[in-house]
């Protein structure tokens, strides 16, 4: 075999490899763009998804803020119709005095404090009410001193002769009591429409 068809020979040889290389390199890069075209599909699949996601997210947070915005308008609503209905409580019951059935009400309300006390009373009232005091407590058969040294729309303070033990039973003590009950039963309200 003469030199030149061993060149000959080499460099055939030498140009299969070099297009089994090349072949592949041409192989192995399509595999590496494949790969990457995949990654870049993952990626913005991920993101396409976090996007989604964060904006689920947001939609529910604007939703729960404005549910929690308009409870908040209708608790308000409330409030101030409870505050409206007490005013108009405070207001009748400032003109309490004037009413046909004051002395009935100073009774009761004489007898609820007297059921805690013994022995004589001391009677705090209005200079206004010392009279009726007087004549319930002569009714009720009961020892007591009448000390007119309140300014109140109606109503008594009893206590025990020592001032230990104090019944205040004044039109604005009562009142606030029922204000604590009425917010009671809106809460209550309330607390049974968040159960349903």
């Amino acid at each position: 075999m003469a030199v030149e068809d061993i060149l000959l020979a080499l460099d055939e040889q030498c140009r299969e490899e070099c297009r089994a290389i090349n072949d592949a390199a041409e192989e192995q890069a399509e595999q590496i763009l494949e790969k990457a075209r995949r990654e870049a599909d993952d990626i913005r699949e991920a993101r396409l998804q976090r996007a989604r996601s964060e904006a689920e997210s947001e939609t529910i947070s604007v939703l729960y803020s404005a549910r929690l915005r308009a409870r908040n308008a209708v608790i308000q609503a409330e409030e101030e119709m409870v505050e409206e209905a007490l005013r108009e409580s405070e207001k009748r019951l400032q003109e309490l005095r004037s009413r046909g059935d004051y002395a009935g009400v100073m009774e009761g309300w004489m007898k609820e404090g007297l059921s805690r006390l013994s022995g004589k009373v001391v009677v705090h009232t209005d200079p206004l009410d010392s009279d009726l005091a007087g004549s319930l407590l002569d009714k009720l058969g009961v020892e007591y001193e009448i000390v007119p040294d309140m300014h109140i729309p109606g109503g008594v303070v009893l206590s025990d002769a020592e001032g230990k033990v104090k019944i205040i039973n004044t039109v604005r003590e009562r009142l606030n009591r029922a204000r604590e009950k009425l917010r009671k039963q809106v809460s209550d309200i309330l607390f049974e429409e968040k159960e349903s």
